[in-house]
């Protein structure tokens, strides 16, 4: 298994799970990541760390062929290789690396659970600046490579770019957890955010119900940013929060001896308002812990959870707001956002604003989730207007079902038979390669009607 990291998160936990559920049916499975793991690995799975394979925003031909050297030093021809997120950008040098792998006839499964192209501009500046062959070497094809993604979405894109149809194969992340020796009061009065404070996960909608309870609950996230380029926002936030006296506490798992569990038994309730997800975990966990969830719906991470049962009717698909509560510059900063934005991802032609407009607002109401930080605090600002309805907590006995679905669908048992299926064949396949249309990736998120300012 390949990664640039293994700080604490989602990344992190799901590779791990894999990792011990993998080592406990037989499998000798090692972990190369760019830097020294923040938490101990699963009992029998290795650690080795490469540094070249971190972040980095350059790329040096002595570095990839390092990489080459000692990934095939530490597993042998036979190897099957499970690489996260070869395609986002982080590192030129990863993405060379894995796809030299994978052009050579390695055993390849690519697990994209985010994109450049979705969002992520600057990633993709710095592939199309520095990568050899941009960008039709993002997506190598072939019968020794198989793409595991997290939802429906992801496989049609991946399908519509000529990645063949039966490579692309739906991985759900394995989810655990424990409900703690506390129940969660009834009604709750502890919310936490289980996350990391980046930009996608929409904080100023959090601090924006915060605000709405009048101090009567306390609200919290597990994790702030370890990113440098994250830090000024989360700040930000956090500066507004302490200005405004929201009751609300940031990072309560930073903390060495503060285990996942121990962290989510401080909560009554948990909250997502992100909008954007790749592994969507924060929308089953909270059920394993013993807790309702609250917050913002991702219906194309979502609608596989409810197909498979689970219950998740105390979501919301938008929360808007005033149109006139905008700063009189919003529509020309979203236009200029949005042309670097599409300028980065190759697309010289810009956005006109009235057709953002005409995508964005429905009866003189704008979704508080499209907005970028500026236009958020002015929303705050004004939040006494807001009518914003706390939800009802779901009852003990939906819970409960939740919980036991979630446990089925998407515990070991079923984790392991859907790894085994997505290994399967790979080592004995011929190996072919072409590469999928990448441009057709990038199209696929440009639609206007699915952007917001804090993906952009």
């Amino acid at each position: 298994m390949v990664h640039h990291h293994l700080r604490r998160g989602g990344v992190t936990r799901v590779m791990y799970a894999h990792a011990r559920i993998l080592s406990e049916a037989g499998e000798d499975v090692v972990i190369f990541t760019g830097e020294a793991p923040a938490d101990p690995a699963p009992e029998g799975v290795r650690i080795r760390v490469l540094p070249e394979l971190a972040y980095r925003d350059d790329h040096r031909e002595t570095e990839v062929e390092t990489c080459l050297h000692e990934l095939r030093a530490e597993a042998g021809a036979d190897a099957i290789w499970h690489v996260h997120n070869h395609s986002l950008g982080k590192s030129p040098v990863y993405t060379d690396t894995l796809c030299r792998m994978a052009e050579a006839g390695a055993a390849m499964v690519f697990q994209p659970h985010d994109f450049a192209e979705d969002g992520r501009p600057a990633n993709l500046r710095l592939l199309r600046e520095t990568l050899p062959g941009f960008p039709g070497r993002l997506y190598p094809i072939g019968p020794r490579i198989r793409y595991a993604v997290l939802q429906t979405r992801d496989a049609q894109i991946l399908r519509g770019a000529g990645v063949p149809r039966e490579t692309v194969r739906l991985l759900p992340n394995p989810v655990s957890g424990n409900a703690g020796p506390r129940p969660p009061a009834d009604p709750p009065r502890r919310v936490l955010y289980l996350s990391r404070c980046i930009r996608r996960k929409n904080l100023g909608e959090f601090l924006l119900w915060a605000a709405k309870t009048g101090g009567e609950l306390e609200f919290a996230t597990s994790l702030i940013p370890e990113n440098p380029g994250e830090l000024p926002r989360f700040r930000r936030w956090r500066d507004l929060a302490a200005a405004m006296n929201l009751p609300v506490k940031f990072g309560l798992g930073m903390a060495a001896d503060k285990s996942f569990d121990d962290v989510a038994g401080w909560s009554d309730l948990c909250m997502t308002t992100s909008v954007g997800e790749g592994f969507g975990m924060s929308f089953l966990e909270p059920f394993l812990l013993g807790r309702p969830l609250f917050g913002r719906d991702l219906p194309e991470i979502t609608a596989g959870f409810k197909a498979d049962g689970v219950c998740l009717d105390s979501l919301y698909s938008t929360l808007p707001v005033p149109v006139e509560w905008l700063d009189e510059a919003f529509w020309p900063r979203a236009a200029a956002t949005l042309k670097s934005w599409r300028s980065a991802m190759g697309i010289s032609e810009p956005l006109p604003e009235s057709q953002i407009r005409s995508a964005w607002v429905r009866d003189g109401r704008i979704d508080f989730g499209r907005l970028d930080e500026t236009a958020q605090e002015a929303v705050l600002g004004q939040v006494d207007d807001l009518n914003l309805a706390w939800p009802q907590c779901f009852s003990m006995e939906t819970r409960a079902q939740n919980r036991e679905r979630i446990a089925e669908a998407y515990g070991p048992a079923a984790t392991l038979r859907r790894l085994r299926e997505l290994y399967a064949g790979l080592r004995d396949a011929r190996a072919e390669i072409d590469h999928a249309d990448a441009s057709r990736v990038r199209d696929a998120f440009l639609s206007p009607e699915g952007l917001s300012l804090l993906r952009s």
